[in-house]
């Protein structure tokens, strides 16, 4: 019996590394001139699912999924992808648009007016007309899907620059190291101080996903320059904010991003606040939003948070708790449903209850990408992006090397 476990465990090691590979496969194939990623299909209308025809149109969904592509270029080592993962750098770079902050913006911005919690429109039109929202020229930059600054979000700009960070670490390439910079720089300038970070250099308003983003981005930078002590003195700062503000009441935006950034943060510090933010979200997300999921559907995002605070518990000692034994099968269950959504090499179809079939020829063409569910023929790239995620978080650290039979 032990070894039909181990045999079995081995397979569904072998299956993820498999469904990872073909993923990075097709997008290899798949990448647009631009670099870009095509944006998804669904196949009831058998038509492209990309909103305007235009790949960049979520630019936060697009930057991601260049995230990880180039991720995956740097754990695998497969050098096909190092092509595409600088032609996905210089996409991004394209796509950049130069921010700054004057004196008086930085002055305003010090009295954190900006978070005041009544009257925000009139404030947020106040502050434009004065030109005080943000500069559109400057050393700084950020990632908008077109040249407009309300398109700029603060989420395409955090993942331009971890997938900046993943491609220097694969490639020990230094020529962008100006962008790095200025990715950096842009990034920080839509942060509140004492708050979080606005959505677009245009508004006030900040975003449940971009903060998760931002910190994110921001832990895995510091992890690798930690030379740069006037980042490690923010984000200490950083890292205050959003366990306050997202500790008591995990959101199901923040909750992947930011249980990723907690155990990043754990990982580079070893301070145990970070494993008790991150069981507390744990605890919270079990309770109010995980019930909610249906197994059914695309939960990869959901697999992400779970699976990354799993292994901040596990190096911390609590493997063996009562919470780290329920993420641990609930991950497991979920993992299993990952790899049943990814379109099967020569697919052309699902098979819903009964005898009801989806006859999509075109399926074939998409192998390697995942479903929003097993019964949803529909593709996203921020949802492959997820998945591929996922995966590697649970084959990186190995959370899943006890899961229950």
């Amino acid at each position: 019996m032990a070894c039909a476990v181990a045999a079995a465990r081995a397979n569904d090691v072998s299956e993820r590394r498999a469904a990872m590979q073909r993923l990075a496969d097709h997008w290899r194939e798949a990448q647009l001139p631009d670099g870009s990623l095509p944006y998804g299909y669904d196949f009831l209308p058998d038509r492209p699912a990309e909103p305007d025809h235009s790949p960049w149109y979520y630019v936060v969904r697009q930057a991601g999924s260049l995230y990880m592509l180039v991720e995956y270029y740097r754990i695998s080592g497969d050098a096909r992808l190092r092509e595409a993962s600088r032609r996905a750098i210089e996409a991004l770079k394209a796509h950049s648009l130069p921010i700054g902050k004057s004196t008086l913006q930085r002055g305003v911005e010090a009295t954190r007016i900006e978070s005041l919690p009544f009257a925000r429109w009139r404030l947020q039109g106040m502050l434009d007309r004065m030109g005080l929202l943000y500069e559109p020229n400057g050393p700084d930059l950020v990632v908008s899907a077109t040249r407009r600054y309300d398109q700029a979000h603060a989420g395409a700009t955090a993942m331009a620059l971890v997938a900046l960070l993943a491609y220097e670490r694969a490639t020990g390439d230094s020529s962008f190291v100006e962008l790095r910079g200025a990715w950096l720089r842009g990034l920080l300038d839509l942060r509140q101080p004492g708050g979080g970070f606005r959505a677009l250099p245009t508004t006030i308003e900040t975003s449940d996903f971009y903060d998760g983003e931002a910190w994110f981005a921001l832990a895995v930078y510091a992890d690798l320059h930690r030379e740069d002590t006037a980042l490690a003195r923010e984000l200490a700062a950083i890292d205050d904010v959003m366990m306050t503000r997202y500790g008591p009441a995990p959101t199901p935006g923040f909750h992947h991003w930011g249980s990723m950034a907690a155990a990043q943060r754990y990982g580079t510090t070893g301070d145990r606040r970070f494993v008790d933010f991150l069981r507390s979200q744990t605890e919270n997300y079990f309770e109010h939003h995980a019930k909610k999921l249906d197994p059914a559907e695309n939960n990869c995002p959901e697999v992400e948070g779970f699976a990354s605070a799993l292994a901040a518990l596990d190096k911390a000692g609590e493997r063996d708790t009562p919470l780290a034994r329920r993420t641990r099968e609930w991950l497991a269950r979920e993992a299993r449903t990952v790899l049943r959504l990814q379109i099967a090499p020569g697919q052309t179809g699902l098979r819903f209850d009964g005898s009801a079939r989806l006859d999509a020829p075109r399926m074939a063409d998409f192998a390697g990408t995942f479903l929003l569910g097993l019964y949803d023929p529909r593709t996203r790239v921020d949802m492959d992006m997820h998945c591929l995620s996922a995966l590697a978080i649970i084959e990186r650290e190995g959370v899943l090397q006890r899961s229950p039979e």
